[in-house]
C-alpha cells in the first residue's frame, strides 16, 4: 500500500498545481489521492472515503462521532480496516512556514492512540503533505513534538525507513494504546514539489 500511494502521489497533486492556493486544504488533496488510489488499480482491497466510525453505547444507541480521512478494507469486515488520517505540514503562508506538527500530532496520531481511530488494530497510517516539499524539516519537527509528548502518545519506538532525497520519506511508531494494546503507525510524508 505504501508504494501505490507513492506512485499515486504524483498523480494526485497533478491537477491541484494549478490550484496549489486556493485547493490545496488537506480534504482536496486527500480526494485527489483516494481517487488516484482507485484508479491506480495497485491497492490490495478497498478505499472507503471519510469512513464513518460507529459507536454503540451501553443502552444500544448508535452515533457516529468521527470519520477517519479514507480507509482499506479487505473483506466483509466493517471493523477490520487498515486507516489512513491525512494532515498538512510547513505550510506557506506568505514568506512564513507553519510546520502544524502539533495538531498532526495532537489531531491525527493522538486519535489512534487513544483509540478514537482503529481501536484495537494492530496497525495504522497517518500521511503528510508536506506543502513546502521540504520532508526532511518536516520530519525534524514531527521528531521533536513527539518526543515532548512521549508519555502521552505512549510511545515506545520510532524508527526511521530509507528514504531517497526528495521522494517521500517514512518511519514508524510503536505505541501502547489506551484499550490496552499496542499499535503499530506506518508515517508517510509526501512532498510537494
Amino acid at each position: 500500500m505504501a508504494e501505490a500511494i507513492e506512485d499515486a502521489w504524483p498523480v494526485c497533486i497533478k491537477p491541484l498545481q494549478s490550484r496549489k492556493g486556493a485547493m490545496t486544504h488537506e480534504d482536496h488533496i486527500t480526494v485527489h489521492l483516494v481517487k488516484a488510489l482507485r484508479r491506480s488499480k495497485k491497492v490490495p482491497g478497498r478505499i472507503e472515503y471519510q469512513y464513518s466510525l460507529q459507536e454503540e453505547h451501553a443502552d444500544g444507541y448508535v452515533t457516529t462521532p468521527s470519520s477517519i480521512d479514507f480507509v482499506l478494507t479487505v473483506g466483509d469486515d466493517e471493523e477490520v480496516y487498515l486507516a489512513y488520517e491525512c494532515k498538512r505540514l510547513n505550510v506557506i503562508y506568505g514568506t512564513r512556514v507553519r510546520n502544524y506538527c502539533g495538531p498532526y500530532v495532537d489531531d491525527g496520531l493522538m486519535r489512534f492512540v487513544s483509540g478514537q481511530y482503529a481501536k484495537g488494530l494492530p496497525m495504522a497510517t497517518m500521511i503528510g503533505y508536506v506543502m513546502n516539499g521540504n520532508n526532511a524539516t518536516a520530519r525534524q519537527g514531527l521528531r521533536r513534538v513527539m518526543k515532548l509528548r512521549t508519555v502521552a502518545l505512549r510511545l515506545t519506538a520510532e524508527q526511521d525507513r530509507l528514504s531517497i532525497a526528495g521522494r517521500p520519506m517514512r518511519f514508524a511508531s510503536t505505541h501502547d494504546c489506551s484499550s490496552g494494546h499496542s499499535m503499530s503507525v506506518e508515517h508517510h510524508l509526501l512532498p510537494w514539489p
